[in-house]
């Protein structure tokens, strides 16, 4: 017999399982998690936050704490790339680049006019304890750091795991319907035989986070992280520098530099080498120095060959890893919580069948090998921008002095440099500006109806996003006005679950069919009607007219996590059985359509 019983058991204690445990907690889902390590993350390694998940964290009450401690997007809005932070050389302290990021300077409007939550920069080791408070206060003594599972089974009806309080040795047999590995790939997938194809890691990386007062040679206050490409050769001629915080821009305290360390080399974590490494790297030889954390890792692009085996789910790390550029792998991790929570929730409550599961790997898999492929691609261009540069692999230290001589020279050939320079760097907004890859994902089949429209076009550089109202894509944010305040569309699904029908205002029809199929099938559904003065919501600006692609006399609906689900033209003659059809499809219970609407 089990010593706790539960509907989740959650391992992992990082991004994916603590979003996970409070996405459960606001759906009513009674859960668990453990985790290894005594305390959140110390390593400020993920630190961008994008738009999409800064919408969830909307959504369920946790991006105002984010945005009170994080970057301010005036702080965040520049990308440098320079020959070096300081140094008194002909060829130090030189601009190379700078781009417009993150939904800042010349990348607001669009960022602005899609979402209603601005992406920020919050490191991981700021984030997570932000998080694990949130997954505490709503899950009180289910969220427990410094436990291990020790072993697991599973069987038709859930999975047994032995779980040990690491403190007191102390061990727990724990019995849980389902089971999300949020582990980061450390043990669980191997276990059940799960491969991870793709890139290995072909290069190590170091990073150091120390304190350091770098105003006077921090390439500008808009500036969040400045990447160096060294005309002096060397061993590490390619590095480069994120803001940390606390404090942001001119008044950031911690930094995170990152650099690659020659292949078969050994990595030395000694504070006074990392000092050393500081000074020598940013050419400022007297600065004082506090590190705080010397770390080492290896990038991959790898994909888990599925997501589910059996009762067992793979989310964040455990079923995807990409390189840091275009800052993908938190994100998606974030978001796959997202997608899996309410369909254990709708599983578990009896609205949906089993089989709404399978549609987290169906609908999040080829996501996964989107933004890894994105990320690895994105990567690689750094090289690209470095060869605009007229730096080539093993070219002499002579050659690419003078190359760089001659990029700064008053010269025509200076110039043609530039210029040449310039077109080749600003490719690389396939990571800074890679707006669409952010929020433009979609999913082409799993819980939703599909339609027969032709899905938007696709930015082949990353940037530009076409909100619709195709199922499957995220709902188009949108601003509206109810009781004299703004509202985004967004807003119209709340923490706690349930899906949403979106109408015009002449809705009796839809609300009739939306109670009929709600009392009779436990669907949790709300109506809610959009436009003019009469209805729920009012389109003041004409913005949800311009982007639903529907009728007024049709209906958009929405899955709890904000994605749209289907949606009509029309109410038809049935508009009950139409929906309780379209329920089945969705949750994966055919039975519904048999007993009719």
């Amino acid at each position: 017999m089990s010593d706790v019983e539960v509907s989740v058991l959650i391992v992992g204690g990082g991004g994916c399982g603590l979003t996970t445990s409070l996405f459960l907690s606001d759906l009513g889902v009674d859960h668990l998690l453990v985790e290894r390590r005594e305390s959140t993350s110390v390593l400020p390694r993920a630190h961008y936050l994008n738009q999409r998940t800064m919408e969830i964290f909307r959504q369920h009450g946790v991006a105002e704490d984010v945005y009170r401690e994080s970057c301010p997007l005036e702080n965040m809005s520049e990308v440098v790339w320079r020959t070096s932070l300081a140094g008194d050389g002909p060829l130090d302290g030189r601009d190379l680049h700078r781009m417009d990021a993150f939904g800042g300077g010349t990348t607001a409007g669009p960022y602005a006019a899609d979402s209603p939550s601005p992406s920020t920069n919050f490191p991981q080791h700021n984030l997570e304890p932000v998080l694990r408070r949130h997954a505490d206060e709503r899950a009180p003594d289910r969220v427990r750091f410094n436990h291990v599972m020790e072993e697991f089974t599973q069987d038709e009806d859930g999975v047994t795991a032995v779980v040990t309080d690491r403190e007191t040795g102390e061990s727990q047999t724990i019995r849980a319907r389902y089971l999300v590995a949020a582990d980061g790939g450390r043990s669980i997938g191997a276990s059940l035989g799960v491969e991870m194809a793709g890139e290995p890691g072909a290069f190590q990386v170091m990073s150091v986070h120390f304190t350091a007062d770098l105003s006077e040679s921090w390439p500008g206050d808009s500036v969040l992280m400045t990447h160096f490409v060294s005309p002096d050769g060397g061993p590490i001629s390619r590095y480069g520098i994120v803001a940390v915080g606390p404090g942001w821009g001119l008044h950031s305290q911690d930094w995170a530099l990152h650099y690659h360390i020659p292949v078969g080399s050994t990595p030395d974590f000694s504070s006074e080498t990392a000092v050393l490494r500081v000074r020598e790297l940013l050419k400022l030889p007297d600065l004082e120095v506090a590190v705080h954390q010397v770390s080492h890792y290896v990038p991959e692009a790898v994909i888990a060959d599925t997501f589910r085996v059996g009762r067992v789910f793979l989310a964040g790390d455990a079923a995807h890893r990409q390189p840091p550029a275009t800052g993908l792998g938190l994100n998606s991790a974030i978001q796959d919580a997202h997608n899996l929570a309410w369909k254990l929730a709708a599983v578990l409550d009896g609205q949906a069948d089993d089989a709404l599961l399978d549609t987290f790997e169906q609908e999040r898999l080829p996501v996964a090998h989107r933004n890894v492929s994105w990320a690895m691609y994105a990567l690689r261009n750094h090289a690209v921008a470095h060869a605009g540069l007229g730096l080539l692999p093993g070219q002499p230290l002579e050659a690419t002095q003078r190359n760089f001589l001659e990029l700064f020279s008053d010269t025509p050939m200076g110039e043609t440099r530039r210029i040449r320079a310039h077109e080749v760097f600003t490719t690389q907004r396939v990571e800074y500006q890679a707006h669409d890859i952010e929020i433009g994902f979609s999913y082409a089949a799993g819980a939703l109806v599909a339609d027969e429209s032709q899905p938007p076009p696709r930015d082949p550089m990353g940037g530009r996003y076409h909100p619709v109202t195709r199922p499957g894509h995220r709902l188009p944010h949108v601003w509206l006005r109810k009781d004299g305040e703004r509202v985004s569309s967004h807003d119209l699904v709340g923490a706690h679950g349930g899906f949403v029908l979106i109408t015009g205002p002449e809705n009796s029809a839809w609300v009739d069919a939306a109670e009929r199929v709600a009392a009779t099938h436990g669907v949790a559904l709300q109506v809610v009607s959009v436009g003019t003065e009469s209805a729920d919501y009012q389109d003041v600006d004409g913005g949800w007219a311009a982007l639903r692609q529907v009728p007024g006399e049709g209906a958009v609906l929405v899955r709890p996590d904000n994605h749209v689900a289907w949606r009509t033209e029309r109410a038809g003659t049935s508009p009950a059985s139409e929906l309780t059809e379209v329920f089945a499809r969705i949750l994966g219970k055919p039975a519904l359509v048999a007993s009719g609407g």
